[in-house]
């Protein structure tokens, strides 16, 4: 068992900075994280989505709009496995990043799943659950993150019902795809899918895209996805899923 001054639990934006600036203050830190460093934001979130969202604006670009720049040219094709392959090696390139800098400011990185044991005392289960170790702290930081969140009648199974990070790393492109929230996230993959081809429906129980933005934006930009192409189903709500192997039959209210 280690004793530290501090241990983090979550290496995200907030705990690696937390770690980090504490290291730097000259305290012994410890930051415990079960994925890579990062967290959702960097590895299954705005990073890699923004490295998607770039491929499908290019392909948009001289698919639709090459002869604007002066450019034609024919037999235009495109790998999936590629691009999603760039998406994750952006994401591995900066996590590894992160890790050099708490090598860098001395942060013991631990690999696992941190809860709190008893009082002062943190125990970490690794990765694939056969260890256990635990480590004291005179304090400890909680930087847990988030994480997707299912539909009660429609679990995650990983193949035809996923959540955005299965969406990340797709091994094929499907053809027709049904986005149930059009939030951030949502608009994000529906833009990414389409640019691509894959047939997409948004659905949104609220009466916009980007329900938390001002409406002026969510209307225009509503009127520029379905310009593209996109389905967009607001004030509609999912009541229930039936997953088939065909594919997902949902019944929309």
């Amino acid at each position: 068992m280690a004793s530290y001054d501090l241990i983090v639990i979550g290496g995200g934006p907030a705990g690696y900075v937390g770690a980090i600036r504490a290291a730097q203050l000259g305290k012994k830190v410890a930051c415990v994280e079960n994925d890579r460093a990062g967290g959702t934001c960097l590895n299954w979130g705005c990073i890699p989505t923004k490295a998607l969202l770039k491929n499908a604006e290019l392909y948009h670009t001289l698919t639709h709009k090459a002869d604007e720049f002066g450019l034609s040219f024919t037999g235009l094709k495109y790998d999936w496995k590629k691009v999603v392959g760039r998406s994750r090696g952006v994401s591995d390139q900066l996590a590894g990043g992160i890790e050099f800098l708490f090598k860098k400011n001395k942060v013991d990185y631990i690999r696992g799943t941190g809860g709190l044991a008893a009082n002062n005392k943190v125990e970490v289960v690794s990765p694939d659950g056969k260890k256990t170790e635990t480590h004291s702290a005179k304090n400890v930081l909680i930087a847990t993150g988030c994480v997707s969140r299912e539909l009660p009648f429609l679990p995650f199974d990983g193949k035809q019902v996923i959540g955005s990070k299965e969406a990340l790393q797709l091994d094929k492109q499907p053809k027709s795809i049904s986005i149930i929230g059009a939030g951030a996230i949502g608009i994000e993959f529906a833009y990414f899918f389409n640019a691509f081809g894959t047939k997409v429906t948004v659905i949104e129980m609220m009466d916009t895209v980007l329900p938390v933005e001002d409406r002026e934006v969510s209307e225009t930009l509503r009127k520029s996805l379905e310009k593209s192409g996109i389905e967009i189903k607001t004030a509609t709500k999912t009541t229930e899923a039936k997953v088939m192997k065909s594919g997902v039959e949902l019944t929309l209210e």
